[in-house]
């Protein structure tokens, strides 16, 4: 799976998002993916640190999107928006990806990171 896309189709599904919220969705699209097919999502990196976790890889895609105009950082709010046209996913990546963005939108970020570092899924290695 291209990674790039999966970030470009949640900044554009979510719009004005910053990439903790990004963080948390795709950690939770990565277990539904391996509930449902049996294998990961993604190949990002989780590294677990003492006030949560984050994804190794998104700083360089995000620095890729906002070199291509992609996504841009609106200062006020401390978020990015998406710009571009969104990508194209496969169908079942789409709906997977959908489900968990259904799921989380009305939460807040620090509900959105209770949900996640409170599962069981989450003490077992990233």
């Amino acid at each position: 799976m291209n990674e790039e896309d999966l970030l470009s189709y949640l900044f554009s599904e979510l719009g004005c998002v910053h990439p903790f919220r990004i963080s948390r969705i795709l950690l939770m699209a990565e277990w539904l993916s391996l509930e449902k097919n049996g294998h990961r999502l993604t190949e990002f990196t989780y590294v677990k640190e003492e006030f949560g976790f984050y994804i190794e890889e998104i700083k360089e895609l995000m620095d890729k999107l906002e070199e291509k105009g992609c996504i841009e950082k609106i200062e006020g709010k401390k978020c990015f928006q998406y710009k571009c046209q969104p990508p194209k996913l496969p169908d079942n990546v789409k709906s997977l990806l959908d489900e968990i963005i259904a799921e989380t939108r009305g939460l807040s970020d620090q509900e959105l990171n209770k949900l996640v570092i409170r599962d069981p899924r989450y003490k077992r290695e990233l």
